[in-house]
C-alpha cells in the first residue's frame, strides 16, 4: 500500500537524518536521498544491490540537471543525457567522468565490495558537486564512513521507502519534464555547475596555488629578505609586504621596479566581488606610504583569488568592472600597459581608447553595406560599454568575413589592439582569412593590412612576436591548450558540422584546458569567432574563456548554445529573409523525391512546406535548433551512420532529378522542351565510396563524360583545383561531395542542391543552403551556364527527408514563366481588395524578390516612381509586416490593430496603385524573360575606365602581351563591379590562365601584387 504523503515525507526525513552523506540532498531532490542510501548501505552486505543503485542515483541527478539547467534529455537513455550535457557544457571531465563510473562500472579486478565502496564515493562526490552548483557554498565537503550499526539502521530506512520506489520515479520523470529557460540563466547555471566541479582548496593551501600560478606567468616570487631585489626579474612579487598603518596585503606586484599592483588572496568559496572591494582599499594606500616605489597610486592592477577563481579588475579602465580571468597577467603585458597609459593618460586602456576614438571615427565606413555597417557599430558600441562577449547574427552572404576584418582593422587601427585573434572551424577559412586579412586595403591610404599589420597563421611553434593578428581553427587551440592530437592528423580539414553529423554519438568528452607558455591568456587583446560550429561554445568553451579578451561571434545560425554562451548578447541581427529582401541572397525552394521499393520515384512538392511559425520569434527559433539536434541524437542514439539513398535506388532518384529540371527552370528550356545546360549542381552523397557511385549513376543517365560530374571531397589530392575548375568552368556541371567543400563566396553560380544523405542538424542544413543561396551577377553566370539569363533561386531536391529541419517562410515552386505571372496576378488582385492574409503577403514578398536579381535599371527606376520606393524597399516592408521579432513592440504597444495597420501599410503601395500592377506584371510578359539591359550610366563608366587605363599603361608600362591581357581584363570587371576583388582572379575569365597563379607567373609574386594595388587606384 502506498504512504500517504504526511508519511512518506516523515520517512524521508528519517532516511535524510540517517544519511550523513546524502540527507542534505533531501530539498532539492528525495530521489536522490533515497538512492544515495541504498547504494551506502547495502555497499558491504549486498553489493549487487548497491552497484544497481548508484546506476539509478546516476540516472536521476543526470535528469535532474538537465531539468534545472533546461536541456532538453531523452528518457531511459544514461549515455545520450551524459552526452548531451556534455556538449551543452554541463559537465567538466571529472564529473563526466565519475557519472560514467556509476553507469558503467563493471568492478574490473575489484571485489564486489570493494567496488560498491567505490561507487558510494563517486555518488558523493556527484552529490557535493550539484550542492555547489545549487547553492554556491564551497564549504569543503568531507565523505563519513559509518559505523556497521549506523549502515544497518539506514539499511531499514531505505526499505521502507522501496514499496514506493515505482511510483516515486514515475512522478520524478513526469517532474523534470522539459523547461524553457531565458538564454542568460541557463548560462548562469551551467557556469555554477562547472565552477562546483572543482574541490575547495584548504586555506592552508590557496597562497601556495596563487604564487604558483604567478610563477608560470613569468612572475618572480621573492622570499624573506629579498624585498630589496625588485629589479631581479621584469615583474616580481613582494610576499605579506606591510603598508601604511600597520596593515598587511597579501601580495604586491611591482614591474621594472615599481609596485604597479596587489594580489588578495581569500578563503575557497569567499564572495571575491566583496574581497574585490577589500583590495581597492588596500590598493589605496599613499604612493609614500610604501618603502619601495610606486609607479601609480591608487594601484591600478588588483587580483583577488581563492586558489581557483581569478577576479581582475583595472582601475584605468573608464568605469571599471571587475572580471573573471583564467590566468595572471605576464609582467610584459602590465609593462605594455603602463606604456600605454604613460602615453595618452586621456585613453590610458584598451577599452577606453575604444571609447575616446573609435566611435568618433568613420573613416572608410562608405564602403560598408547596410548590415555590415549595423554590425560593425554594434560590436563596437558593445565593446565600448564593457561587453565582455558580443554575438551577431548576419545571413551567410551579407559580408560577414569582411565584416569581421574590418572590425579586426578598425580594432588595431583606433583602439590599439596589441593582437587579434581570429577562430575558424577548418583549415579551408583559416585560409580564406588570412587571404582576406592580406588583400585588405586600408581606409587610410590603401596599404595593404599585412603590410602594417602582420597577418599569422597560428601553428605549433606559437606566435611570432610581430604578429598583430593570428588566425587558428578549433582544432590548432585544443591541440595547444588542451593536449588533443594535433591538425596534422587532417582533422581540421573538416568542419566540426560535418563531424558531428558523421557520428551516431559526436564525441561529447568536455575539454580542459592547461596554461600554455607559448599562448599565454592574455596574448590576444580581442578574440573574433567566424561562424564556428556549436561545440566550441559547449564542451570546447574552455578554449574561449581561457584567453582574457573580449569575444566578438560572428554567426549564421546562433543555436541555443551560441547565445548561452555569449549570455544573450545579441548585438545585432541580420536574417537570411532581409537579405533576400536587400538582393543579397535569392531564395530557395524546396522538392521532395519519394522512393517506394515498388514504384518509381515521385517528385513533389513537400506538403509541409511552410516551416516558419508566425507567432514564433527569431531567436527563439535559432534557440530549438540545439534542442532538435540533440533529440535527433538521442533518438538515433546506436544506429550508426546516417541514412543515404541506397543503390539500387540510385538510378531512379537521378533519373527524376533530370526529368524534372526544365519544370525547375522553365525560362532556359529550349523550343524542343530539354535543358539547354544543366544548371551548376551539388549533389550531397554519404562517403567516398557513395560518391563515387552517385558520380557514376549521374554520368550514366545524363549521358555524359567525365568533366560532367566528378567528386570533390576535403581528401582528394587535388580538390582546390577541382573546386576552381566547378566554380569557373562551364564544362564542369555537377559536384558530388561529402561535406561543406568550399568558403560560401566560391559558390555564387550553384543553383542546385541535391540531397542523398540524410542530414542531422538543422544548423549543419543551413550551411548546405548557404552554399547556394548567394548572388551572382548575370554576366559571371552566363560565362558558366551559357543561356542562364540570371540567377533568381536555389533549387532544393530532397530525397532523404533532410528539409524537414528548415522549410523557407513560403515555398514558392512556380516564380517563373506563365504560372509566375498568374500567382503573382491573383495576389495582387486579393491585395486590391484588401483580402490578402499574412501568409500571402509572405508569399507575395518571395515573388516579387524572386525578380530583383533580373531587374535592369530602368526596370528598377520606373518601380521607384510608381511606387515612392525601390522594389527592394517593398519587398522588406512586406517580410517585415509579418515577421514577428518586428511585430513584437507593435503589437506590445497597439495590440492586434496595430499588427494589422502595419501589414495594410506596407500593402498600400501594390493595392491602391494599378500602373504598378501592371508593371510588375509586365516583368513576365517580354519576349526574352528578364533580360538585362546595360544604363547609360554604365556605359559612361566604362568609358571613364577605359580612359583610366590606357593613362595606367603609358604610365606604368612598358608591358608585355600576356601582362596586358591581364590588366585590361581586370579593368573590364571594374568597369562593370566598380571594384576589383583579389578572390576574382580565380573566376572567369582569369581561370582560364591559370587563376591567381596565372597572375603572380605573369607579373611576379612580389610585383603582381604591388601591380593590382597601383592599377585599383588608378581606376577607381
Amino acid at each position: 500500500m502506498a504512504l500517504e504523503p504526511s508519511a512518506l515525507e516523515s520517512r524521508f526525513m528519517d532516511l535524510a537524518l540517517a544519511s550523513a552523506n546524502f540527507g542534505f540532498l533531501l530539498p532539492y531532490e528525495p530521489l536522490l536521498v533515497l538512492h544515495g542510501a541504498s547504494c551506502e548501505a547495502r555497499a558491504a552486505t549486498a553489493p549487487a544491490d548497491a552497484v544497481a543503485a548508484a546506476r539509478q542515483f546516476g540516472e536521476v541527478l543526470a535528469a535532474e540537471v538537465g531539468h534545472r539547467t533546461g536541456v532538453r534529455l531523452p528518457a531511459g537513455d544514461q549515455p545520450a543525457r551524459l552526452d548531451i550535457l556534455s556538449r551543452a557544457g554541463v559537465l567538466v571531465p571529472q564529473v563526466l567522468d565519475a557519472f560514467n563510473d556509476l553507469h558503467r562500472f563493471d568492478g574490473g579486478t575489484r571485489e564486489g565490495r570493494e567496488a560498491a565502496a567505490h561507487l558510494v564515493e563517486r555518488c558523493f562526490m556527484l552529490a557535493a558537486w550539484f550542492f555547489r552548483a545549487l547553492t554556491g557554498d564551497a564549504e569543503s565537503m568531507n565523505f563519513v564512513h559509518a559505523a556497521a550499526s549506523d549502515l544497518s539502521v539506514l539499511a531499514q530506512r531505505v526499505a521502507a521507502l522501496e514499496e514506493d520506489l515505482p511510483r516515486l520515479r514515475r512522478e520524478f520523470d513526469l517532474r523534470v519534464s522539459p523547461v524553457t529557460l531565458a538564454v542568460a540563466e541557463r548560462e548562469q547555471l551551467i557556469v555554477s555547475a562547472r565552477d562546483a566541479a572543482y574541490e575547495p582548496l584548504r586555506e592552508s593551501d590557496i597562497a601556495a596555488e596563487v604564487q604558483r600560478r604567478l610563477a608560470k606567468a613569468g612572475w618572480d616570487v621573492l622570499g624573506a629578505g629579498e624585498e630589496t631585489q625588485l629589479n631581479r626579474s621584469l615583474g616580481c612579487v613582494l610576499v605579506e609586504p606591510r603598508l601604511a598603518g600597520g596593515r598587511r596585503a597579501d601580495m604586491l606586484l611591482t614591474v621594472g621596479g615599481q609596485v604597479v599592483g596587489i594580489v588578495e588572496c581569500k578563503r575557497d568559496g569567499a564572495d571575491l566581488t566583496n574581497a574585490m572591494e577589500q583590495a581597492g582599499a588596500l590598493a589605496e594606500a599613499p604612493a609614500g606610504s610604501l618603502p619601495w616605489p610606486v609607479w601609480h597610486s591608487p594601484l591600478p592592477y588588483r587580483y583577488v583569488s581563492d586558489g581557483r577563481r581569478l577576479l581582475f579588475c583595472d582601475a584605468n579602465d573608464p568605469d571599471p568592472h571587475a572580471r573573471l580571468v583564467s590566468g595572471f597577467h605576464q609582467p610584459r603585458t602590465l609593462a605594455r600597459w603602463q606604456r600605454e597609459a604613460e602615453a595618452d593618460s586621456a585613453a590610458p586602456t584598451y577599452r577606453a581608447r575604444q571609447a575616446a576614438y573609435l566611435l568618433r571615427q568613420d573613416e572608410g565606413l562608405d564602403q560598408l553595406r547596410n548590415p555590415q555597417h549595423g554590425a560593425l557599430r554594434a560590436i563596437e558600441q558593445a565593446l565600448a560599454a564593457g561587453q565582455r562577449r558580443a554575438l551577431v547574427h548576419m545571413a551567410t552572404g551579407s559580408g560577414r568575413s569582411f565584416t569581421g576584418v574590418f572590425t579586426a582593422y578598425r580594432q588595431l587601427r583606433y583602439a590599439r589592439a596589441g593582437r587579434v585573434l581570429f577562430v575558424a572551424d577548418r583549415k579551408l577559412a583559416v585560409h580564406q582569412l588570412i587571404a582576406q586579412l592580406r588583400q585588405f586595403s586600408m581606409p587610410d591610404g590603401g596599404r595593404r593590412l599585412d603590410d602594417v599589420y602582420h597577418v599569422q597563421e597560428l601553428t605549433a611553434d606559437g606566435l611570432d612576436p610581430s604578429a598583430s593578428v593570428a588566425v587558428a581553427t578549433v582544432q590548432r587551440l585544443s591541440a595547444m591548450l588542451a593536449g588533443t592530437p594535433a591538425p596534422e592528423d587532417g582533422s581540421d580539414r573538416v568542419s566540426a558540422y560535418e563531424t558531428a553529423e558523421r557520428q551516431a554519438h559526436p564525441d561529447a568528452t568536455p575539454l580542459e584546458v592547461t596554461y600554455c607558455e607559448a599562448l599565454p591568456p592574455d596574448a590576444f587583446d580581442l578574440v573574433i569567432v567566424d561562424d564556428c560550429h556549436r561545440a566550441l561554445y559547449g564542451q570546447r568553451r574552455a578554449l574561449l574563456e581561457y584567453f582574457d579578451a573580449p569575444i566578438v561571434g560572428f554567426s549564421a545560425t546562433p543555436t541555443a548554445t551560441a547565445l548561452g554562451f555569449f549570455k544573450g548578447n545579441l548585438v545585432d541581427s541580420y536574417t537570411y529573409e532581409q537579405a533576400v529582401a536587400d538582393g543579397v541572397a535569392v531564395d530557395y525552394s524546396v522538392y521532395e523525391i519519394r522512393v517506394a521499393d515498388d514504384r518509381q520515384p515521385a517528385f513533389a512538392t513537400p506538403v509541409d512546406a511552410v516551416g516558419v511559425k508566425a507567432n514564433s520569434s527569431r531567436r527563439a527559433r535559432y534557440e530549438d535548433l540545439d534542442e532538435e539536434l540533440d533529440e535527433e541524437l538521442a533518438s538515433t542514439a546506436g544506429q550508426g551512420p546516417a541514412r543515404a539513398v541506397p543503390s539500387e535506388h540510385l538510378a531512379a532518384v537521378v533519373t527524376a532529378f533530370r526529368d524534372a529540371l526544365p519544370t525547375l527552370f522553365p525560362d532556359r528550356t529550349q523550343q524542343s522542351g530539354a535543358l539547354g545546360v544543366v544548371p551548376k549542381a551539388v549533389v550531397l552523397a554519404q562517403d567516398g565510396s557513395h560518391a563515387d557511385e552517385v558520380v557514376e549513376r549521374i554520368r550514366d543517365v545524363f549521358g555524359a563524360g567525365d568533366v560532367f560530374c566528378r567528386r570533390i571531397t576535403h581528401r582528394d589530392a587535388h580538390a582546390v583545383h577541382l573546386l576552381r575548375e566547378f566554380r569557373t568552368t562551364p564544362q564542369f556541371r555537377i559536384a558530388v561531395v561529402t561535406d561543406l567543400i568550399s568558403g560560401f563566396s566560391d559558390m555564387r553560380a550553384l543553383e542546385c542542391l541535391l540531397i542523398l544523405r540524410e542530414v542531422r542538424s538543422a544548423a549543419y542544413y543551413e550551411q548546405l543552403l548557404a552554399m547556394g543561396t548567394q548572388t551572382i551577377a548575370s554576366a559571371e553566370l552566363r560565362a558558366v551556364t551559357p543561356g542562364a539569363i540570371a540567377k533568381t533561386q536555389l533549387v532544393v531536391v530532397d530525397a532523404v527527408g533532410a528539409s524537414r529541419h528548415l522549410q523557407p517562410l513560403v515555398n514558392v515552386t512556380d516564380a517563373s514563366g506563365q504560372a509566375g505571372r498568374a500567382a503573382l496576378e491573383r495576389l495582387l488582385s486579393r491585395a486590391a481588395d484588401g483580402l490578402v492574409t499574412p501568409q500571402e503577403t509572405a508569399e507575395l514578398a518571395i515573388r516579387l524578390a524572386r525578380l530583383i536579381p533580373a531587374l535592369s535599371d530602368a526596370d528598377g527606376a520606373e518601380i521607384r516612381k510608381l511606387a515612392g520606393q525601390s522594389l527592394q524597399e517593398l519587398v522588406t516592408r512586406l517580410l517585415d509586416s509579418v515577421e514577428s521579432d518586428h511585430l513584437a513592440p507593435l503589437r506590445q504597444a497597439g495590440g492586434k490593430r496595430a499588427v494589422e495597420d502595419e501589414r495594410r501599410a506596407a500593402l498600400f503601395p501594390l493595392a491602391e496603385n494599378p500602373e504598378l500592377q501592371e508593371a510588375l506584371l509586365g516583368l513576365y510578359d517580354r519576349p526574352a524573360p528578364l533580360r538585362v539591359a546595360a544604363s547609360s550610366r554604365r556605359r559612361r563608366e566604362a568609358e571613364t575606365v577605359r580612359g583610366r587605363l590606357a593613362e595606367f599603361i603609358e604610365r606604368a608600362g612598358p608591358f608585355s602581351s600576356a601582362q596586358l591581357w591581364w590588366i585590361e581584363k581586370i579593368a573590364d570587371v571594374v568597369a562593370t563591379e566598380t571594384r576589383f576583388a583579389p578572390a576574382y582572379l580565380d573566376g572567369v575569365p582569369f581561370s582560364a590562365r591559370g587563376g591567381t597563379d596565372g597572375f603572380l607567373d605573369a607579373f611576379g609574386p612580389d610585383a603582381a601584387i604591388d601591380l593590382l594595388d597601383e592599377l585599383g587606384r588608378a581606376l577607381a
